[in-house]
């Protein structure tokens, strides 16, 4: 009776499949590493409203994709931890960088919101927070654009890089978070006009008119044109957070 060989375990078969298409389990490790910060921290690619599983995948995913870029670290020796933090830190510019689109179209709508008086939120499983209306619909469309620009890809191409380029130094992310605010202010500056014109259109009525409930009714209805002035310009809006999405 031949002898019956032990069977493969899945670990084992795994190896062999990493070996065949040539690929360094601990290069993939790596390159999953280094994008585990844009899988968590970039809302475009879904935070709570993408199941962990799912979040788990694609990080896997990027991993591979990375993983030929970095094959010299794992020959460079060291601790494997300490390489897997080192990636993972390096990712996070990166990360930062590819979010900051959103948070800075977020933050356009919520100066649009403090402009009409709007104390409502809006709680959405895709946003990290919750965020007034306006906010929350800015942050959508940064969203959407983000994705349809093709920024997704230029994120993984660049956590591809073996050595990121300077646009990634830390330096380089902190003057871009401090534009941020010159950014969302632009965005918002059309609807900022408009709430100054409104503003003093209103108070001149006040003044004219001698009954007191005149000011209690302008204050809704400044509001609402406001939301008329956004729906006039919104398009234009829409356009320019496309162009921010690709500047980041």
């Amino acid at each position: 009776m031949p002898a019956l060989h032990p069977s493969t375990s899945l670990l084992d078969a795994l190896v062999g499949a990493f070996a065949a298409s040539g690929v360094d389990p601990r290069a993939w490790a790596l390159g999953f590493a280094r994008a585990i910060p844009a899988v968590t921290l970039v809302p475009a690619l879904g935070l709570s409203a993408v199941p962990a599983q799912t979040r788990l995948t694609l990080g896997l995913a990027l991993g591979l994709c990375i993983a030929p870029a970095l094959a010299g670290e794992v020959r460079g020796g060291g601790p494997f931890l300490l390489a897997l933090a080192r990636e993972a830190f390096v990712g996070l510019p990166v990360a930062l960088l590819a979010s900051l689109s959103i948070y800075v179209a977020a933050m356009a709508g919520g100066l649009v919101d403090d402009l009409r008086g709007g104390r409502e939120s809006v709680t959405l499983p895709a946003l990290p927070e919750q965020l007034p209306p306006v906010a929350a619909l800015f942050a959508l469309l940064a969203s959407i654009a983000f994705l349809e620009t093709g920024c997704a890809a230029r994120v993984a191409a660049s956590l591809a890089s073996p050595v990121l380029s300077a646009r990634f130094s830390w330096p380089s992310v902190a003057q871009a978070f401090a534009g941020s605010i010159e950014v969302a202010f632009a965005i918002a500056a059309p609807l900022a006009v408009a709430s100054v014109l409104l503003e003093a259109a209103s108070a001149l009525i006040a003044r004219a008119a001698s009954p007191a409930f005149v000011g209690p009714v302008l204050a809704p209805l400044k509001s609402v044109a406001l939301l008329g002035v956004l729906a006039l310009v919104f398009e234009r809006i829409a356009e320019l957070l496309a162009i921010v999405s690709r500047a980041y």
